[in-house]
Parts: structure tokens; sequence; C-alpha cells
């Protein structure tokens, strides 16, 4: 087996950047959190794990793929096929394509894939009528502030290495254990605190935001969370916490989780974006940016939180229960995300997903923050090498040395399982020691001899 998910500190996937004003998503997403070695199950050069011939087999079987023209290049295209899948496909010198191809343009593809994921085209010809078919697809009724390529910014995004691809005869993923996390110790102490600091009861959260006026008072709470997740981002000073990450993998039907690695770094959250530094993998330096050292996810800092309230997404909320989480009142929502309002990016190498997503949020009622927040991926496309993608991230009000406390990410899960066999990985992320950052700099002296 090759793939190995990895977490990604995102406010964690993406090579993508923090710091949006109210609504908005900048272009690029956040870096994410799952690095892990990229030559092998142990990092180890030459070991590929069981399917792999299989994969380079079906790997080199020509296809042809029909889609729309989303990026273009002199050596490479973006196209969103007619399956919803946006592939990244390289054009050869050999490659044969209109001389007047443009971006929106339908096309049919001839191409192959290699045994890293990767597409390489061998012929492109125009197709008029399936760029009216995915244009259809991706319609939404109302009309809506532009975006980057049309759609809601950079979301959370998770990264995975490429999974075998068999036939669909899988035996049903594993799913991330829902509903609260059991009782952990506060997170909410600074760096100098005691180890057995204030709990979560005793801390003074902020205020609570002025409702606004809503039909419907039972959905009356999550738009007071509109209102506290738009002016989130806004509100974070510059800070640096540490995240560590440690990788499981399960290959049996019934999930037996093995210990991969653990994966650990400085994040540096300046300026509304986040920088990874002093990155270890069980305990030895890398200098590999993290999206280079295995499957990477990001948003947990913020962006996961702003895209489920942000008014273009159109959640759709419905209330279950109320109940109590890290000693906190608060209402469960159940919500659900349409793929054409989704910005929640799932990555393989060649290609990715916009995926539809549903999953459950739990909002303090008293202060309309949301305390944690789960995700499962919803109609992956079939030809689309993962079968399920979930994620959890729990919020916690953390101290950055001062009075103040500000709810930040404390822990966060990501499964992930490849389609057509029983490998799944499951990355479990803490964050811990948080303090305020301020800019660093250096001053050297030549020395006189």
């Amino acid at each position: 087996m090759k793939s190995a998910l990895l977490f990604l500190i995102s406010a964690i996937t993406l090579s993508a950047q923090l710091g949006p004003s109210p609504g908005q998503f900048p272009p690029g997403g956040y870096p994410g959190r799952f690095p892990g070695g990229g030559q092998g199950r142990q990092g180890q050069p030459g070991q590929s794990g069981p399917g792999r011939s299989t994969q380079q087999r079906q790997a080199a079987v020509p296809q042809t793929i029909s889609g729309v023209i989303r990026k273009l290049d002199a050596k490479s295209f973006e196209m969103e096929a007619l399956d919803t899948r946006f592939l990244q496909v390289q054009m050869l010198d050999t490659t044969t394509k209109p001389a007047d191809l443009r971006v929106g343009d339908g096309v049919d593809v001839a191409l192959t894939q290699d045994k890293d994921g990767l597409f390489q085209a061998s012929d492109v010809k125009f197709n008029r009528e399936v760029a009216k078919t995915v244009e259809d697809n991706d319609r939404i009724e109302e009309p809506v502030a532009p975006q980057e390529e049309g759609r809601a910014g950079p979301p959370p995004t998770i990264l995975v290495r490429p999974g075998n691809v068999y036939d669909p005869d899988d035996s049903g993923p594993p799913k991330l254990k829902r509903g609260k996390p059991s009782q952990r110790a506060s997170s909410s102490s600074s760096p100098d605190e005691n180890a057995g600091g204030e709990t979560i009861g005793e801390i003074q959260a902020p205020p609570p935001p002025r409702a606004a006026p809503v039909a419907n008072s039972r959905l009356s709470l999550v738009e007071q969370a509109r209102d506290v997740a738009a002016n989130f981002l806004e509100g974070l000073p510059n800070y640096v916490c540490q995240e560590s990450t440690t990788r499981y993998v399960s290959e049996t039907r019934e999930p037996n989780w093995s210990a991969l690695d653990v994966v650990s770094a400085e994040v540096v959250f300046e300026g509304g974006k986040e920088s990874y530094r002093n990155l270890t993998i069980n305990g030895h330096a890398s200098k590999k940016p993290p999206e280079e050292s295995g499957a990477w996810s990001t948003g947990e800092f913020g962006t996961i939180l702003a895209q489920l309230f942000v008014p273009y997404t159109h959640a759709d909320f419905k209330r279950i229960q109320d109940d109590t989480i890290e000693h906190q009142a608060a209402t469960i929502f159940d919500y659900k995300v349409d793929r054409r309002r989704s910005g929640w990016r799932i990555w393989v190498p060649g290609q990715y997903i916009l995926s539809a997503y549903k999953g459950s949020v739990w909002i303090d009622k008293q202060t309309a923050h949301a305390l944690r927040i789960e995700m499962q991926a919803k109609d992956i496309p079939e030809a689309f090498p993962r079968i399920s993608v979930e994620t959890a991230v729990d919020y916690d009000y953390v101290s950055l040395g001062s009075a103040e406390k500000f709810l930040l990410p404390v822990h966060a899960e990501v499964l992930s399982c490849a389609r057509g066999s029983n490998e799944c990985e499951r990355n479990v992320i803490e964050f811990r020691n948080y303090h305020k950052f301020t800019g660093e700099s250096i001053i050297k002296f030549d020395q006189q001899q």
C-alpha cells in the first residue's frame, strides 16, 4: 500500500492561506496537516506495499475523459470532468490539440495515468456539447458575488497520496467516532501555566453576540454563530503553537490501527496566514515542506468554521438536541452542503474533487462559538481513488499568555479509505503550547580576528 493520509495543520491541507475578511476565502487555502514519507509505507525507497502492481497496470491503460478546460498554459491544463473531478493534465511535445484551445472549451481528452497518479494527454479534441452539460451541473439558482474560478474560495482541504483503484467491491469503510469526544484535560493553559490549569468551566468566555431576528427560533443560535464566525479570523492575534500528528494505518476488514509515525511542527499564525517550521518526523528533522512529506490537510484554524457558516455555502441546518461538551452547554445541529457551493477540496496526485458534505456542529449556547465540527464527504465520484473522507475538529478557549482567551483548535482527526480495498488511514492531531508570536530578527556582527 502506497497511500498514507496525513493530517494537515490547517487550519489545516493545502498550500493555503488564512486571513480573509468576513465571508471571504483567499486563494490557496491553508497549509495542512498530515505529513508522511512519500516513498512507501515507512518512507523507505522501493517499499510499495500490496496492490502497487495492480495500480501500475491500470494506470497504463489509455482512456478518454470528457470535460471543460478550467486552467490552461503551454504545457498543462486543468479540466473539470463530467463526473465532477478536476484533473491536472500534462501535455507532451507529441500531444495533438486545437490551436485555438482556451479556458471554457468542452473537450474529449485521450490520456494515460502514470504510477504516481499524474495524467498525460495524447490527444485533445473539441466537444461543444459537454461544455453545456458541465455548466448545467454547476449552475446555482441565484447570482452570487464573483469568486476565484467561480466558486467559494479555498476551503479546508485534505491531501492524500494515490490509493489503489480496484473494482468497487468494498467491505465498507470504517467511520470516525462521532459525537462529543471523551473528556480531555483542559488545553486552555498557556505554556507558563501549571499542568493542572483552569478547566473550561472556569474560563471567562466572551459575551454572547446579539441575536438577529429570524423566522425560525430553533435556528436563532445558528444565526448568532454566523456573526461570530464572520469575525473569527479578524479577531485572532499572531500566535505560534506546537502541532503533533500521529498517523495510523489499517488494512483489515475490521480496523486494526497500527502507528506509522509522529510528525511534529511549529505552526506560526501571522497576518492571517499559517506557516510551518521545525518539522520533525519521529523526532528527526525534516527540511521538506509538510505537503511534500506526505498527505496533508488544512482548515482547522478557521477555514472549516468560516466555510460552514458563510452565507454563500447555504448550509442546511437542522436542530437535533441540547448537550454538554467540555463542560459547556451546547446545541447540536446536523447540516449538509451541496457540492455546487462546497469549498472542501480533497486532493490526490493529479486530481481533486470539490465534495458535497454533511455533518454535525456543537454550538455553545452562551457564546455561539462552534465547539466541535464533524464533516463527511458525500457523493464521491466512482473514479476517485478515495471512497470516504471524514474529519472532526474540537475547539477550546485557549490563553495566549494573557487574561484574554481565544477559541482555537485543540484536537482534530481525519479518516480516509481507499476505494476497492480495506486500506484506511487515520490521523490524530493535537495542538499545544499556544502563545503569542512576535516578529523575530537576527543581527550578526563580523568578528574581528
